[in-house]
């Protein structure tokens, strides 16, 4: 069975270096904002919607490419082959609401310490893309 989910690589430009926000998931695992899309919606729109929704941030400026995460879980039975696409995006205030349905706790990290929080080898190689990719981009 395929699934897929759509989200956002949240970084702050700090002049101390770069900081990316995290949010744990209620089922404990720390990772970036994602959800699924609802009928009709663009990947870029369904990312867009689940990160101002679990974070409250609407003043970000997603940059112009996306990267794929994807990986293979079991739920009840069944193997899902899921498929994540996350926008990086610029975010100008560190400022979090978070929706405590979606989520239970969020850490806005400098990149060494994001990359120790974050739980799934996935996720943790995610981040070391996107971090590459706003180097070259300076």
């Amino acid at each position: 069975m395929k699934d897929a989910a759509f989200g956002i690589v949240p970084v702050h430009r700090h002049p101390a270096g770069d900081r990316f926000l995290l949010i744990q998931h209620h089922a404990g695992h720390w990772g970036f904002p994602k959800g699924h899309a609802d009928p009709g919606e663009t990947a870029q729109e369904t990312a867009q919607r689940e990160f101002e929704e679990e974070t409250g941030i609407q003043d970000y400026r997603l940059l112009e490419t996306a990267f794929v995460e994807q990986y293979q879980f079991q739920q009840q039975g069944k193997t899902i082959e899921k498929t994540v696409t996350y926008f990086p995006a610029i975010v100008q205030s560190e400022t979090v609401t978070y929706q405590e349905a979606e989520i239970q706790a969020y850490a806005w990290l400098p990149y060494d310490a994001a990359l120790e929080t974050i739980t799934f080898e996935q996720s943790k190689q995610l981040l070391v893309k996107v971090a590459d990719y706003l180097k070259r981009q300076g």
